[in-house]
């Protein structure tokens, strides 16, 4: 398959299906809505929307089932952004190439649109008409991996260890498994229940988002330090600045992708009970988190 076609045309998808889901302009209080709006459309890749389709597909469901889940895990993830970048957290300005929202709407109505995304993505779980177990299962998995067990959590630990030269290895994989792991975890696993996957492929999916959830955060340590701003379309040198550890911190560049790479060829093995030709999607996709330059 051709990836980058591939890529581009569920990207394309999902950013003409998520506007959908917003609720009609108000009368009053247009710069709530207008920051909601600017933090949905000002580019990113859709992968993790992305990661819900294709995994709704490997087990032999259809693309619009999963449509709905895919939109909503795509608010939760740029309500984490708007709230990431705020001063309060990362104080990080640009994000996909543009002014963060913060910065363009103010702090306080930047932190009102975070809140809008995440309860606006549970509302449309749950006016989701769709099959009704299969729904509390997609709602369950991501909220868990949303919450204080999973992204908020990772968030917190990760805030905790800014400056801190006695940070683990153990602390680092905790940080990066939850910050970051467990959202993209949920995503292609959200996929698979939603296409009706069985119980043994649902858990190799859930191994696969596992080893390429982290494999992600490695080479975001890595990009952030030899990445390009332009491309990356956020600042680069953040984690130096803020003095964290990361994988470069333990590994050097040139370890850490090689541990990247033995994440992803674990996530690859994952999928071996698949065929061939339905497993290819999510194979390139991980190949792809490692050679990615944004």
């Amino acid at each position: 398959m051709e990836l980058r076609s591939y890529l581009k045309e569920r990207k394309e998808l999902i950013d003409r299906e998520i506007l959908k889901f917003l609720p009609p302009e108000p009368a009053f209080g247009k710069r709530l809505y207008e920051a909601v709006k600017y933090s949905l459309t000002v580019g990113g890749k859709r992968l993790r929307p992305i990661l819900c389709m294709a995994g709704c597909e490997i087990v032999g469901g259809e693309l619009k089932d999963a449509l709905t889940p895919a939109c909503a895990i795509e608010m939760i993830h740029t309500y984490s952004l708007v709230h990431d970048d705020l001063p309060a957290m990362d104080n990080d300005t640009l994000r996909r190439g543009h002014p963060t929202t913060w910065v363009k709407f103010g702090e306080a109505t930047a932190i009102l649109a975070g809140d809008a995304l995440l309860n606006r993505a549970f509302e449309v779980l749950s006016d989701w008409e769709f099959d009704c177990s299969r729904k509390v299962r997609v709602i369950s998995e991501i909220a868990r991996a949303s919450g204080m067990l999973g992204m908020v959590l990772g968030q917190q630990c990760d805030l905790d260890a800014e400056g801190r030269s006695d940070v683990t290895l153990e602390e680092l994989l905790f940080i990066h498994r939850h910050k970051t792991g467990r959202l993209i975890t949920a995503s292609v696993v959200s996929g698979g229940i939603t296409g009706g996957g069985s119980e043994e492929e649902i858990e190799a999916l859930r191994r696969y988002g596992d080893h390429i959830g982290l494999a992600f955060q490695i080479i975001d340590d890595v990009l952030d330090v030899v990445g390009d701003q332009e491309k990356l379309g956020k600042n680069v040198g953040s984690d130096l600045e803020k003095g964290k550890v990361t994988f470069v911190t333990f590994f050097g560049v040139e370890g850490a992708k090689k541990r990247a790479e033995e994440e992803v060829e674990k996530a690859i093995d994952s999928l071996s009970l698949f065929s061939s030709q339905k497993r290819e999607p999510l194979e390139a996709i991980a190949r792809f988190i490692v050679e990615r330059e944004y």
